[in-house]
């Protein structure tokens, strides 16, 4: 999977209203060659984590590859 979403990445509500979200975190959704910037708010994300712990099988493993990979990165970055 390369979705990543970076809750250090926030945008301000700059015309908030009533009952509207602070803050929003941008995520650009590729289809095709079209991109595409969604706005989601804390709830939104928290309700998808909610939904994967549900659901995990609905997600495919990490391949060999990737598990790989992770490690790389995790030994080169910290």
């Amino acid at each position: 999977m390369k979705s990543r979403i970076y809750l250090s990445e926030r945008v301000p509500n700059k015309d908030r209203r009533f009952g509207q979200a602070l803050e929003y975190y941008p995520v650009v959704i590729v289809t095709g060659t079209r991109r595409r910037v969604a706005l989601l708010t804390g709830s939104q994300i928290a309700e998808g984590l909610t939904r994967y712990e549900s659901n995990t099988e609905d997600v495919a493993p990490p391949s060999r590859w990737q598990r790989m990979a992770s490690r790389i990165r995790r030994w080169l970055f910290g």
